[in-house]
This record gives structure tokens, C-alpha cells and sequence, in this order.
């Protein structure tokens, strides 16, 4: 009987009660399901600092961008001008008389939101065209090229460096 005792004391298992708090918790191997609110805000307050440390430098990016892209339309204003010279031997004072001749893209000609181009001076043997910067608050400036080619001038915002075209 004693052999038989064991056997039973064996084979009966302990009932795990159902609502058992160690029964619904996970282990404490299992990495968590979510985040925190703490961790969630954490994570945008840093998400904004880096954003709003980045935004000046994307604005200057932009700024840049449209200099250089001023600068690209004297210079085609430049070419037309020399070949109107070529043809003409006296260069012209007027953007509309180069873009009907078709030496000029009308996009140059029409008025634009940031830049608006004129031939300010224009003879026989010397011209000057401009981009003067329009449509701002914060950026004002002129870049200047004349008939050898050379670009000259500035696009400046208080605080900033100056904004020349090209790269930098």
C-alpha cells in the first residue's frame, strides 16, 4: 500500500486557479506590445527640434535654388543678345524683341514671381540685362550681367549670407 500512496501523490497535479494574474501576464522574455505615452512624446518633442533646425537651411536651400536659376536666364539672355548683335551689330533694349525673333523662351519675357528680367542699358557695343528679385519680404537682390558675360550682384536677407549664383 505504501508503493501504491506514492503512485498517487505522483500523478495528482495542483489546479492553476483561472484568473490567475500570473496566467495573463506575459513573461518577462517577451518584449513589450506598445510604446508609452512618455515615449511617444518624447520621441516628437526630438522629431520637432530636428525639424525646426533643418527649416532655415531648407529655406536658403530654396533661395539658392532660384538664384541659380536666375543666373541660367541671364546668361540666355546674354546668348540672344550676342546673336541678335551678330545679325544686327547693335544690341537690343527690349526682352520682347529677342523672344519674337525666337532667340529668347517666352517664360523669361512673361512676368514671374520671384525674378523679373530687364535690359536696363543697351547700344551699339555694350548692354547690361537684370534679375531683380521680386515677391519677398525677406530676400531682396539683383544679379547683373553684361555683354562679356561676367555675373555680378547678390540676393540678401538680414541674418543670412549673401546668395550668390553658382555653387557654394
Amino acid at each position: 500500500m505504501h508503493q501504491r500512496n506514492r503512485t498517487l501523490l505522483r500523478r495528482r497535479r495542483v489546479p492553476q486557479p483561472r484568473n490567475s494574474l500570473a496566467a495573463t501576464r506575459p513573461s518577462a522574455s517577451l518584449s513589450p506590445r506598445g510604446a508609452s505615452l512618455i515615449e511617444v512624446l518624447l520621441v516628437v518633442a526630438i522629431t520637432g527640434i530636428l525639424i525646426s533646425m533643418s527649416v532655415p537651411s531648407f529655406h536658403r536651400s530654396i533661395e539658392q535654388t532660384h538664384a541659380d536659376i536666375a543666373a541660367a536666364n541671364l546668361r540666355a539672355v546674354w546668348a540672344a543678345e550676342r546673336l541678335y548683335w551678330l545679325e544686327y551689330r547693335s544690341y537690343t533694349a527690349d526682352l520682347s524683341v529677342l523672344e519674337s525673333l525666337g532667340l529668347l523662351d517666352p517664360t523669361i519675357v512673361s512676368v514671374t514671381l520671384r525674378y523679373v528680367y530687364a535690359i536696363p542699358s543697351a547700344g551699339s557695343s555694350t548692354f547690361r540685362a537684370t534679375a531683380t528679385r521680386t515677391g519677398s519680404s525677406r530676400w531682396s537682390g539683383q544679379f547683373t550681367i553684361g555683354e562679356d558675360g561676367v555675373l555680378s550682384g547678390a540676393v540678401r536677407a538680414t541674418g543670412e549670407p549673401n546668395i550668390v549664383p553658382g555653387f557654394q
